[in-house]
């Protein structure tokens, strides 16, 4: 069996490096440690993509882009969401011989091990990179559960369009192929499609003002500005047009006022936000919150179901200083002295939030775990540099950290808890 080759041979037999690029890589790791690569990336040498790349040379795997409709749901139900995205590894295909499993490193192989351990399968691995595999995570995991596209049970336009209004969908619209039509919408980052049943057209025609007819009529692809009325509430939206021969599809998205909670704090990348409720659904959101500077934890943390969830989610503010109440989350003021908070805190799951934020400060380990206990959603503050050990035993697994940027934007990021 031939010698592998380093990634540095690999590199360097393609020419996109030479020998005083491997000189300073050296010198980085030797000052930094890591992997040669990781010291090429951070030298400016080589980009992250071309490492995978090459990595994926070096073990003689596939490098892909992978497509979620290529996805096998036999595959996928080996895994949660929370656990593909805390290893970023996800199972893609699932045969009687073994597991395809796809992965953003061969180095590690904490998780495919696992997996060969539950399964008993042979592992096969391909490598993409971290963010494809994250986006990958996102769109298999949201989409509707299987049995309500197989069933086909109709709905009327009017209560699709409540059901996605009432969702707070930011997006839903109909698909027309031949003589079928669908409607579906966004609920809580999970897609719901229904068969749409009666004369659906003349429905769409009296709600919607300007009505599609005076749009469409001849165009291919054409957008507008309109109101959508239902039950006496007017929503305007805007809505976007596309046909062929093979059927048309309409988008709708409402269009809403940035409220001043939106303009003063930068809302995360969409994919973010998708992934904190996926994680939401799945019942694993449990977050220990860091923040730069920390006084920004303090002013964010009340608001952050607003932000991050949907207002309809019933919050709480857990806090033992005055804060001014946040809009949509009840405030809870606990007394001064820590060893009355655990106690206190335990009080609360009778009222069965959906959410609680918890700004404490002192005996984590005696609280911690009675503030999980208050919401399966939970968002605790924690300074930058206090160990981690009492979130981890208390069963949080994820870290948000939220820095404010010198032109006051806020940068988002979500990575899993080490203990």
């Amino acid at each position: 069996m031939p010698e592998r080759r380093t990634i540095g041979q690999i590199l360097l037999s393609l020419g996109r490096i030479s020998e005083d690029d491997v000189d300073q890589a050296l010198a980085y790791q030797q000052d930094h440690g890591g992997y040669f690569g990781e010291a090429l990336v951070a030298c400016g040498i080589v980009r992250k993509e071309e490492l995978e790349w090459g990595l994926a040379s070096q073990f003689d795997i596939p490098y892909v882009f992978p497509e979620a409709d290529a996805v096998d749901p036999d595959a996928v139900a080996l895994v949660t969401p929370e656990w593909a995205l805390a290893h970023l590894t996800m199972p893609i295909m699932k045969t009687s011989d073994g597991l395809k499993v796809l992965v953003e490193s061969p180095i590690e192989t904490q998780a495919v091990d696992e997996l060969h351990a539950r399964t008993g399968l042979p592992i096969e691995l391909a490598l993409a990179s971290a963010s494809a595999i994250r986006d990958l995570i996102r769109t298999v995991f949201s989409r509707a559960a299987p049995d309500e596209d197989v069933r086909d049970r109709a709905i009327d336009l009017e209560s699709a369009l409540g059901r996605a209004l009432e969702a707070g969908s930011d997006r839903f619209g109909i698909s027309t192929r031949a003589h079928r039509s669908r409607v579906w919408w966004e609920d809580d980052g999970r897609i719901h499609r229904r068969v749409l049943e009666g004369v659906w057209q003349s429905v769409l025609t009296e709600v919607l003002v300007p009505p599609p007819r005076d749009q469409v009529e001849g165009e291919a692809k054409v957008r507008w500005d309109a109101q959508l009325k239902r039950k006496g509430m007017v929503t305007p939206v805007e809505v976007r047009y596309m046909a062929d021969e093979s059927g048309h599809e309409y988008l709708f998205r409402p269009v809403r006022e940035r409220s001043r909670l939106m303009e003063h704090f930068t809302l995360p990348e969409p994919g973010l936000t998708a992934e904190i409720r996926l994680l939401a659904r799945s019942g694993a959101a449990r977050f220990v919150v860091t923040t730069e500077p920390a006084e920004l934890g303090r002013e964010l943390l009340p608001h952050l179901p607003t932000l991050l969830l949907d207002p309809a989610w019933r919050g709480i503010y857990v806090s033992a200083e005055e804060q001014p109440a946040a809009e949509h989350t009840f405030s809870m003021r606990l007394p001064r002295d820590p060893t009355y908070w655990a106690r206190e805190l335990e009080t609360l799951r009778a009222f069965r939030f959906d959410v609680v934020t918890v700004d404490l400060r002192g005996n984590e380990e005696a609280w911690a775990s009675s503030a999980l206990d208050v919401a399966a959603v939970a968002f605790l503050r924690w300074p930058h540099d206090q160990e981690r050990r009492p979130a981890y035993e208390a069963g949080i697994r994820w870290e948000l950290h939220v820095a404010r940027l010198p032109d006051g934007d806020l940068e988002w990021s979500i990575e899993p808890l080490r203990a």
